[in-house]
């Protein structure tokens, strides 16, 4: 049994993600205590799990009996959660982005390897089932290589009732960038096993009054030459009938696959066996798969399908270039941390 502390309730991710798949899963992960300065709002969650409250995270990581923590509080508090939570000596589940800062990613990766503590940013598309299944057939070599990827995450700024920092660019890192890219970027460097060697982007406010760009889109080249391009954007509103989206396009030297996995999920595979088609399931369940790879990991000492802290930064070292890629308006190399 893993006993779990929640360090915020800020982030719309918790209630509308994170807890309902937690409480599926209750006799392997257990939400054990929960620290939020309004409790009120934490009380049915309380009352849910028979947490343990606690007022602020100092508290709760000074005195829960707890294993790991999910940190889930708004996005510039994300960084100084997670290396509290790593000198207490806790194992850190950390919402996206995990820091809104350049020089505070790898501040949460020195912290985690310094004090020998386990990092999972909680990426769920890992666990969708279609984009398991094209991973085998990439690693399995039914693709070829990989030459080109392209990616859409299309959402709706967490409608209706959108928390107000999360359209302030100061304590959300950004807009529809930070926010969106971040997931899909991850599932490129998974899937092609490559990390990004530069980036192009653009982005644009047209779609919302906000001070933050609702519309992004970066492009560049993989380290061994793969081609990607990621579209990511506030364009959903809160009573379109599905949320967003989230599709892949890619084309290796033998073949290709197309996935949409929000819309019914299909994926399309067209190789030389012909053309498959399927359907599989859900994002509840993914997130819940994010803290049972943990658990599973951690018992049977593999490794895990979860994105660590590297796997984190990488991204977020993406997201800041496009950013320095829009400010100057020309492509920009990514420098990548060396951890060693």
């Amino acid at each position: 049994m893993i006993k779990l502390g929640v360090i915020s309730m800020e982030h719309p991710h918790l209630c509308g993600n994170h807890f309902p798949a937690l409480r599926y899963i209750q006799d392997r992960v257990k939400v054990a205590a929960i620290a939020d300065h309004d409790r009120p709002a934490a009380q049915p969650w309380l009352d849910l799990f028979s947490a343990e409250y606690f007022t602020d995270r100092d508290q709760l990581l000074t005195k829960a009996d707890i294993d790991a923590v999910l940190i889930t509080s708004r996005n510039n508090n994300h960084a100084a959660d997670s290396i509290a939570a790593a000198k207490a000596g806790k194992d850190i589940f950390c919402d996206k982005p995990i820091a809104t800062s350049a020089k505070d990613v790898p501040a949460i990766a020195t912290a985690v390897r310094e004090n020998n503590v386990r990092f999972v940013t909680t990426y769920p598309l890992r666990f969708n089932t279609s984009l398991q299944q094209l991973k085998h057939a990439v690693d399995s070599g039914k693709l070829g290589k990989i030459q080109a990827i392209m990616a859409t995450n299309h959402g709706c700024m967490y409608e209706p009732g959108a928390p107000a920092w999360v359209k302030d660019p100061e304590q959300n890192g950004g807009g529809c960038l930070i926010d969106h890219a971040v997931h899909v970027a991850d599932i490129i460097r998974w899937l092609t096993g490559e990390e990004f060697a530069d980036v192009k982007a653009e982005t644009t406010t047209a779609l919302h009054d906000i001070p933050a760009e609702d519309i992004a889109v970066l492009h560049g080249r993989m380290s061994a030459g793969a081609i990607y391009q990621i579209d990511a954007s506030w364009s959903r509103r809160g009573r379109d009938p599905m949320w967003g989206d989230v599709t892949f396009r890619v084309v290796g030297a033998q073949g290709s696959a197309s996935l949409d996995l929000c819309n019914n999920q299909r994926m399309e595979i067209y190789n030389e066996d012909g053309i498959n088609f399927r359907y599989p399931i859900h994002l509840i369940r993914e997130h819940g798969e994010v803290f049972l790879d943990y658990a599973a990991s951690k018992q049977q000492g593999r490794v895990p399908i979860n994105a660590d802290e590297i796997d984190g930064l990488r991204t977020m070292e993406l997201v800041f270039a496009a950013y320095e890629s829009v400010r100057n308006k020309e492509k920009v190399d990514l420098e990548l941390w060396n951890p060693s």
